[in-house]
């Protein structure tokens, strides 16, 4: 099995930067979706520091293991490796720009191949899974401050954890201003047979319909088996920016 994705991204009307940013790197199975904390300094440079740093660990990481890197445990390890080096990014930015202290940001970020997939989180950004016409809410909101025990007698600022995939699911990682306005019932109705791109899209609108003032970003990951076609091909991306393609004003 393979995975398919694309994102949209929507800035709020009045706000001076888009917080949220996101990142679809499908040679790598990895999907990410990540909100600066609003009042805090940098916003948008929190977001995008992290979304890049968890790309760059999971980079090298599929180099030194290759194939290998999504085989039992090690995949699980991957992602919480992934998160930590993020966090330490943050603080690596803050300390080489006063003007950045208090950097923070959610992280919502799916690493997937063949049968297997693991979630990172932390914070109010949200993951769903479709399946079968059922939509499942995966991870549950906390504050970025709350420490949440990994099950083997540490805490952490975030959670993370596998599980299986089956052709045909469909997952939505989503920042608040998009997950906020949308029920369950309204992300099955837009899946159909849907391209993910027209889904993210499509939830993006949504949300902005509902309330312009807020940052909104979607991304929407298809599992399929070898034997169905592929969707159609992502847009090329923004000269100068590895974050997909995004919805502008």
């Amino acid at each position: 099995m393979s995975t398919e994705g694309s994102g949209a991204s929507r800035a709020g009307e009045g706000g001076i930067h888009n917080e949220d940013a996101f990142l679809v790197e499908e040679g790598l199975g990895l999907y990410i979706v990540c909100d600066g904390a609003s009042g805090t300094p940098a916003g948008e440079a929190a977001s995008r520091v992290a979304a890049e740093a968890l790309e760059q660990f999971v980079e090298h990481a599929e180099a030194e293991f290759g194939s290998g890197l999504h085989e039992g445990q090690r995949a699980l390890a991957v992602v919480v490796n992934a998160m930590d080096h993020a966090m330490a990014a943050l603080a690596s930015a803050e300390r080489t720009d006063p003007e950045r202290l208090g950097l923070a940001t959610t992280i919502t970020m799916l690493l997937a191949h063949g049968r297997h997939g693991v979630i990172g989180h932390r914070g109010d950004s949200r993951a769903y899974l479709i399946r079968r016409g059922h939509c499942h809410q995966l991870t549950v909101d906390h504050e970025l401050t709350d420490s949440i025990p990994d099950g083997g007698g540490e805490e952490r600022d975030f959670e993370a954890f596998a599980l299986d995939l089956k052709p045909g699911d469909t997952f939505v990682l989503c920042t608040d201003g998009a997950e906020r306005f949308l029920h369950d019932r309204d992300i099955v109705r837009v899946v159909g047979d849907l391209t993910p791109r027209l889904i993210a899209s499509r939830i993006v609108s949504a949300a902005h319909r509902r309330d312009r003032a807020l940052d909104a970003t979607a991304v929407v990951v298809r599992v399929r088996s070898e034997r169905e076609r592929g969707w159609l091909e992502l847009s090329s991306l923004p000269e100068g920016t590895a974050f997909g393609h995004t919805l502008t004003r």
